[in-house]
């Protein structure tokens, strides 16, 4: 009788694969990862071998799948700290280091959704991210974008901890859709108890409010045109107050004065509430609106940008003022990262699936990296360290997640 189409025979069993240091908890995550492979016989490499090996190649400064290979191949050739035998230690390597193309594809197979378990690992309890500012922001992987000229490249969302400088999480923005869409996912995949999330304008959108209060956050979203009358309404409130110089009307100020390299830039932060904004009822938990005036003073020239919020803070201006401040953070503490340390951009990876489970390694180790205080050094001489010390991949490995 005929097996039918698609269906595994009984009899194929997957090779059972033995792992030196299976209580390590990175393994027990990686173990739990479900291969997406069909079960066979022939199989000479275990997922999480494959995984473990992108990761900490990755971490030891490989920028792309030939270089995580000839870093795990390397220094094995009659020297005690070669690293193949110390993977060896961690992971069954016994039919040897997988070639670039076998590290590629499988990893283009797994669902990034079941990879973000690493992410969850290095996460920390949910009490410590209280009163964190949360801020959400995409990231454009260049050299992700097809042959084809109508080829969008892959763009991703992600959730940055301003306080801990780790990424908390990360989700694809489907080619037919934008952020708009996925933002509202992201934040229910996240445990959010007591932060404060930000965003740009764009995701300043009313399911994104509602999927925010509901998760026990505040928000600070800024309100440009793409929000036109209630731009307009918030702005008129603003001038109107102005008129009356805040008599009668609740609100609270911050100002700010730095100078810096020839730059003297101020501050204000202000807040109101929203009693006289009818629109205010149609976003969640909204109990304030804000407006933030900067000035710039350099060599003699001066200029001056007003941005415009709503927010559910109520009039606490301090975390208002901190929010705001802290959103930007996210460009130099994750994303110049990525494209620094890591050279992300540079990666020519057309598969969309792969190129974003790579970046999900990357940002694992940039989390693992950042979280290591045994080092008083920056990261890139950090990954030159953990290229050339067994004992300092074994402390990152087992104190870091």
């Amino acid at each position: 009788m005929s097996q039918p189409k698609g269906k595994v025979p009984a009899h194929i069993k997957p090779k059972k694969f033995q792992h030196p240091n299976e209580t390590d908890r990175v393994i027990l995550i990686l173990n739990e990862v479900e291969d997406p492979r069909k079960p066979s016989c022939n199989f000479h490499h275990s997922l999480t071998t494959i995984v473990f090996i992108s990761l900490v190649g990755v971490l030891c400064g490989a920028k792309d799948w030939e270089e995580i290979v000839q870093a795990a191949r390397g220094m094995a050739d009659g020297m005690a700290d070669g690293m193949a035998e110390w993977i060896g230690k961690h992971v069954d390597i016994s039919a040897g280091i997988p070639s670039s193309k076998t590290l590629k594809r499988v990893i283009s197979l797994i669902p990034t959704k079941s990879l973000d378990r690493l992410l969850q690992a290095i996460r920390p309890a949910i009490r410590d991210l209280a009163g964190d500012i949360i801020a959400i922001d995409g990231k454009t992987l260049r050299g992700s974008r097809g042959w084809n000229e109508e080829s969008r490249p892959l763009h991703l969302l992600h959730a940055w901890s301003t306080e801990l400088g780790l990424c908390l999480g990360q989700i694809s923005v489907d080619e037919k859709s934008n952020e708009i869409t996925t933002f509202p996912e992201l934040i229910e995949s996240l445990e959010l108890q007591g932060t404060i999330v930000t965003t740009d304008a764009l995701n300043t959108q009313k399911k994104g409010a509602k999927a925010i209060v509901g998760k026990g956050a505040d928000y600070v979203l800024p309100v440009k045109e793409n929000h036109q009358d209630l731009y307009e309404d918030i702005k008129l409130l603003f001038e109107d107050a102005d008129k009356k110089e805040f008599n009668g009307i609740d609100a609270a100020a911050n100002h700010s004065l730095e100078k810096s390299a020839g730059r003297v830039e101020e501050r204000c932060y202000e807040l109101m509430d929203v009693e006289d904004l009818p629109a205010a009822k149609e976003w969640e938990g909204c109990l304030s609106i804000g407006r933030v005036t900067r000035r710039r003073n350099k060599k003699g020239k001066t200029s001056e940008e007003v941005c415009f919020y709503i927010t559910s803070l109520d009039l606490d201006i301090e975390r208002f003022a901190r929010s705001v401040r802290k959103h930007w953070g996210v460009e130099n503490g994750l994303h110049l990262a990525l494209d620094i340390v890591f050279e992300e951009d540079k990666h020519r990876y057309q598969d969309k699936v792969g190129a974003a489970n790579l970046s999900l390694l990357r940002k694992v180790a940039l989390g693992i990296l950042t979280k290591d205080a045994s080092l008083k050094c920056g990261r890139p001489a950090k990954q030159m360290r953990a290229a050339t010390s067994s004992a300092y991949r074994d402390h990152l490995i087992k104190n870091c997640f």
